[in-house]
């Protein structure tokens, strides 16, 4: 019979050391996790935003639609900041602001200063569809939550569906949406006002106009529409005669331009060739006042049913709210606002919101803005991935009838006017 085994009394004590140390190490890797999970965050002074976008260059006449983000930083900081709640209090807001001289490589390199040695707490996306795409994918290396407003891609909006590009949020139509309302408007147009049998679609040979182009076609030709003439023109277009001739000999009725600040030369040289389709539609740059009635030289007639299919949700400052923001927005730039002027502002305000509500980890800005509702300037709101965003007062396309700022003539049931047809019809 073997014998029990029995620990000397030097074996115990080694045990018991043992032990003891083992307890006092978990007590103090419990101590130092209390320490840093519950001991409140690193003070901060400032809330530091960045933002790159195009001061100089090609594209800096499109700075006109990034006023907005200032415009609330300076109102935000005149009320003492934004409120913070793991702070308990309102922080000023500081812009870090680089020019990336319309320069795409110049803009990355930039927006990774931002991110690696600025350490910003949130970013503004940069000008253009091209642009937002390229910055994409650092906004979700780096996990930062960014609105893009000047931007409109399906390839894009595809990968903010999937989660793919999760940080991204869009703010205007996508090429399908806007391609469907388009369709829709002009099927109405055909049934309640004029016939419209052929259409004829011009596009600018980069991302924005062949994927706008792209997808107005292929509404169009579901709904039984014939499009005869379907062309790009090259950057930096000037002379627009071969293919307003071209129009002409398909006799079209309406007139589709994808493209940018062009469109003005496009619609002058139609009056010059004496071509006056019964619609014609443009892209950015020609629903703002301030260009149109300004540099660009038009009169209030020379637009008369020029429509706008991009720029939305769009709103025609028709509510008592949005027309004392309109005169507050006269009184700041000294111009009118654009279609999208207040669904700009009101993007801007959705980020801040999200900040007020959760604070400044960017996992939850991101949730919050996926998922949550805002009280903005246009109503309710909602960001919606690889969609545009619902508001409560906007509809979608625009036209010029000859007044100060657009009407919206779609859908019905958001419209400030009926569509009208070009002078002559």
């Amino acid at each position: 019979m073997k014998k029990p085994l029995l620990l000397s009394k030097a074996a115990i004590t080694k045990m018991q050391a043992i032990i003891i140390a083992v307890i006092i190490i978990i007590a103090a890797i419990a101590g130092v996790a209390y320490y840093f999970y519950s001991k409140p965050p690193v003070e901060k002074t400032e809330i530091v935003i960045g933002v790159v976008h195009s001061k100089t260059g090609v594209m800096q006449p499109q700075m006109i639609y990034h006023v907005y983000q200032m415009w609330l930083v300076n109102k935000t900081n005149a009320k003492g900041g934004l409120y913070v709640p793991e702070y308990g209090k309102r922080l000023p807001i500081r812009v870090i602001e680089y020019d990336d001289e319309s320069n795409l490589e110049r803009m990355l390199t930039l927006t990774k200063k931002l991110i690696i040695e600025d350490k910003v707490d949130l970013i503004f996306a940069p000008i253009s569809t091209a642009f937002c795409f390229a910055a994409f994918s650092l906004y979700e290396q780096y996990h930062y939550p960014v609105i893009a407003l000047t931007f409109g891609s399906d390839i894009a909006a595809e990968k903010m569906r999937t989660g793919e590009y999760k940080y991204c949020f869009s703010v205007l139509g996508m090429p399908s949406e806007t391609g469907k309302e388009v369709a829709d408007l002009l099927v109405h147009v055909n049934s309640t006002k004029t016939r419209i049998s052929k259409i004829g679609i011009l596009f600018h040979a980069d991302q924005h106009g062949v994927e706008y182009a792209g997808a107005i076609y292929s509404n169009l030709a579901m709904k039984g529409f014939s499009i005869p003439v379907y062309q790009s023109y090259q950057p930096y277009t000037t002379d627009f005669t071969p293919m307003i001739n071209s129009l002409k000999d398909a006799n079209v009725d309406v007139a589709i331009l994808c493209g940018y600040q062009e469109g003005s030369t496009f619609i002058k040289q139609c009056k010059t060739l004496n071509f006056n389709p019964k619609l014609i539609f443009t892209g950015p740059t020609i629903e703002v006042p301030f260009l149109v009635y300004g540099p660009f030289g038009f009169t209030k007639q020379d637009l008369i049913g020029v429509c706008y299919y991009d720029g939305w949700p769009a709103t025609a400052y028709n509510t008592p709210t949005l027309q004392q923001w309109r005169q507050e927005h006269v009184q700041h730039f000294g111009y009118e606002p654009f279609p999208a002027s207040a669904v700009f502002y009101a993007a801007i305000e959705c980020l801040f919101q999200a900040v007020e509500r959760v604070g400044l980890d960017r996992e939850k800005i991101r949730n919050a803005l996926a998922t949550q509702e805002f009280d903005t300037i246009v109503g309710k709101t909602r960001l919606r991935p690889g969609y545009s965003m619902q508001c409560e007062l906007a509809g979608t396309i625009t036209q010029w009838q000859g007044g100060d700022i657009m009407e919206v003539v779609w859908p019905l049931s958001a419209k400030s006017a009926d569509i009208v047809l070009r002078p002559g019809y």
